[in-house]
C-alpha cells in the first residue's frame, strides 16, 4: 500500500511541478491562456490544501499509517533533500515568478 501512496504522491508532485514551471513560462512570455489559468488554479488549490493541513501534504498522514520511517522521502519517490525542502524550494520559485510578473507588468 505504501508503494501505491508513494506513486500517487509522486504523480501529483510531477503534475504540480509542471504547473508551476508552466506558470513561470507563461509569465516570461506574458501569454495567459486557458491552460495558464488551469495551472494557476491547481497551484492555488495545492497551496490552500497545504496551508489548511498545517504546512503538510495530507498524503503524508495517509502514508504514515503504513510506515514508521522518519526520512523526509518515506512517502514519495524523490531524493531525500528535495523531499525535505520541497515546500521551501517551490515557495522561492513561485516568489521569483511573481517578481518576474511584476517587473514585466510594470514596464
Amino acid at each position: 500500500m505504501l508503494t501505491l501512496i508513494k506513486s500517487i504522491h509522486t504523480a501529483i508532485w510531477i503534475l504540480m511541478t509542471s504547473a508551476i514551471f508552466y506558470i513561470g513560462f507563461c509569465v516570461m512570455m506574458m501569454a495567459f491562456g486557458t491552460l495558464f489559468y488551469v495551472a494557476l488554479a491547481l497551484v492555488g488549490s495545492e497551496i490552500l490544501v497545504i496551508l489548511v493541513n498545517h504546512w503538510r501534504c495530507p498524503l503524508t498522514g495517509v502514508a504514515r499509517r503504513y510506515s514508521d520511517e522518519e526520512s523526509p522521502n518515506f512517502d514519495i519517490f524523490l531524493p531525500r533533500t528535495i523531499a525535505q525542502y520541497n515546500k521551501e524550494i517551490f515557495t522561492v520559485i513561485l516568489l521569483v515568478i511573481l517578481v518576474m510578473y511584476l517587473v514585466q507588468a510594470l514596464r
